[in-house]
């Protein structure tokens, strides 16, 4: 049977239309010379679809391989939240930096989602549906090491953001830090001993937390030999702020940096190690809670207090701290570590904290403040550990600081994550880097130019449910 016309019409040169079944179907088609019939012989080849009369429809094979083609898979879940979790702070970066708020706010949470390195930014980017919502952010290494040279350039644009951060603290704590510098370039990394012992090139990082919100609210960069003391007074001045209250660690107190302080008008407590002559044990000795002079409760837990006469020294006993301090101590002297005689001579001040500080609130909220300090430490920890800040590879004190400011927008998006999950009780179940982890498990394919969401994850499903932010 002739083959019709309009099936023929799609025969094009090394193909063929074959009649099967009353159906047309192409066919690739070559020829090979036959040595025995002395002619060329036809040879069919791969199947290349039906025949209608609209048209050639592929093979559903080849279509899935076609579709496979067109698909564009992007990371989506994670960066969505940050995005949508932050947008107060993502606001003002837009509002200070409009120009480069795209560069900025990509790289916070490139920093805070993989830690990324510099040069990593670009593939982190345009593996994201990031790109898709914040365009043409430009994160090549050249183009970042210029946004950070800028940035640090204008201290005065960084102060006024982090005043929007500042604002309404009722009590801001005050703590330093040095960070390790391998950049020879930094001036202001100046060689010497952190709390640690460590001897390298140092800066050193004042960082203001705002107890009230229990979020990180300002941060100033200086020479690493420059002491807490003399630094304090300028921090808080730069911040604006006039009731700031400086925490300091055990090793921080000196008459010198107490009278240092003192002249510099910044309020202080700062902790006292056990064995100082301005600590008098003698009210803890015979157990009598009656030589003491009250109690308040803190997370459920009855905490003593002594005020001591003509000192500005508060002892606080916590007995549970006590016993625990206690029993680690006779497990010492069953390893025979310690003797009974070091217990004896000892036992006095364990469960205590002893603090020397000018601040006129109670006893009950100079603690408060003092317990505090975790959050400070914790603040700390995220910018040495979790946001690899330790190291810094930055070649002049501009860039330095430009890099310090976007760390510290990545530690705003951490805390802004840590506040949600402890406000939904959700702290005990996911950390702020295990919230990312489950949502950047959600997709958005590109399937012939549309964007659809990926299946999301039972896991991640849970995770959307409880933080109350619908990812779609």
């Amino acid at each position: 049977m002739k083959i019709p016309e309009w099936a023929m019409k799609y025969r094009e040169k090394g193909t063929e239309v074959k009649d099967i079944g009353g159906k047309y179907y192409l066919y690739k088609a070559s020829s090979k010379w036959d040595p025995e019939k002395k002619r060329s012989k036809k040879i069919s080849g791969k199947y290349l679809g039906a025949i209608t009369t609209e048209g050639v429809v592929k093979s559903k094979h080849e279509r899935v391989l076609e579709g496979l083609k067109n698909i564009t898979v992007k990371e989506y879940g994670a960066t969505f939240f940050l995005m949508e979790n932050n947008k107060e702070i993502i606001d003002v970066v837009k509002k200070i930096y409009p120009h480069e708020w795209k560069d900025i706010v990509s790289f916070a949470i490139f920093r805070f989602m993989y830690n990324s390195p510099i040069k990593n930014l670009s593939s982190h980017y345009t593996s994201s549906y990031l790109s898709d919502s914040i365009i043409n952010a430009s994160l090549s290494p050249k183009s970042v090491a210029k946004l950070l040279y800028d940035l640090g350039s204008k201290r005065e644009k960084i102060t006024n953001f982090l005043k929007h951060f500042v604002q309404g603290g009722k009590f801001v704590v005050i703590d330093g830090t040095h960070i390790v510098s391998s950049s020879e370039g930094v001036d202001s990394a100046v060689p010497g001993y952190n709390s640690k012992m460590v001897f390298d090139p140092q800066i050193r990082l004042m960082l203001i937390h705002s107890l009230d919100n229990h979020m990180p609210a300002y941060f100033r960069i200086l020479p690493g030999s420059l002491t807490d003391v003399s630094a304090v007074s300028l921090t808080v001045k730069e911040a604006g702020i006039k009731n700031a209250v400086l925490i300091g660690d055990k090793g921080f107190y000196s008459k010198d940096n107490v009278e240092g302080l003192q002249k510099q008008d910044v309020r202080y407590i700062l902790p006292l190690k056990r064995n100082n002559v301005l600590i008098d044990y003698s009210p803890f000795e015979s157990g009598n809670k009656k030589l003491l002079q009250g109690y308040f409760l803190f997370q459920k837990r009855t905490i003593w207090y002594y005020k001591h006469e003509g000192k500005d020294v508060i002892t606080f006993l916590d007995d549970k701290l006590k016993v625990d301090e206690e029993q680690s101590f006779i497990h010492l002297i069953e390893c025979k570590k310690r003797t009974m005689e070091d217990f004896y001579e000892k036992q006095c001040g364990m469960g205590t904290i002893s603090v020397i500080t000018d601040c006129k609130e109670s006893s009950e909220g100079i603690y408060g403040l003092l317990k505090g300090r975790l959050e400070i430490e914790a603040a700390i920890n995220v910018f040495k550990n979790i946001l690899k800040a330790d190291k810094t590879y930055i070649r002049e004190d501009k860039s330095m600081e430009g890099w310090m400011f976007i760390n510290f927008i990545s530690l705003l998006f951490y805390y802004k994550t840590y506040r949600m999950l402890t406000e939904k009780k959700m702290l005990g179940k996911y950390s702020p880097k295990d919230v990312l982890m489950h949502l950047s498990r959600i997709y958005k394919l590109k399937i012939n130019n549309s964007w659809v969401t990926s299946e999301i994850p039972k896991k991640s499903r849970e995770v959307i449910e409880e933080i109350g932010i619908p990812i779609t």
